[in-house]
């Protein structure tokens, strides 16, 4: 938390550094099973509705496949922060990490390719269909049909 800029007097509930270490692993692991859900939870639920509402603004929409592919780029970006605060901060040790990830273990990443792009279609198909069906109906729908 401290490098993440967070002070140990942050308040979130289950967070605090000085209760995190005295729990046993399995208690921690519950507690952060139960945290992620509760995010999962909020961001796909608001996620719908913003994109709800702004499909529905009048005006010029935008194109969904830019919209999908801003957000791949987002999470690209999140997740290359993340391993770069993992490797601290060093840039070489994280190309390197990158670099043998990706080419070296080509492999691996081709196995990734066929979901990637079932998800692509998924994120494009959800916008369709936030844009065609009512709101009430959406928070109910499976964010993840094709993949599952």
């Amino acid at each position: 938390l401290i490098s993440m800029g967070l002070s140990a007097s942050t308040s979130w509930p289950g967070l605090n550094p000085r209760t995190l270490a005295g729990l046993c692993p399995s208690e921690l692991h519950r507690r952060l099973k139960y945290i992620s859900l509760a995010v999962l939870v909020v961001q796909n639920a608001s996620l719908i509705l913003s994109i709800r509402y702004v499909r529905t603004l009048p005006g010029d929409r935008f194109f969904t496949t830019s919209a999908v592919v801003m957000a791949e780029v987002l999470k690209v970006l999140t997740c290359l922060v993340i391993i770069l605060l993992q490797k601290r901060l060093n840039v070489k040790e994280t190309v390197y990490f990158l670099i043998d990830v990706i080419v070296v273990q080509y492999k691996d990443t081709l196995k990734l390719a066929v979901p990637s792009l079932i998800y692509t279609l998924q994120n494009n198909l959800q916008y369709v269909a936030i844009s065609n069906l009512p709101a009430l109906s959406l928070p109910s729908w499976p964010p993840s049909f094709l993949t599952s």
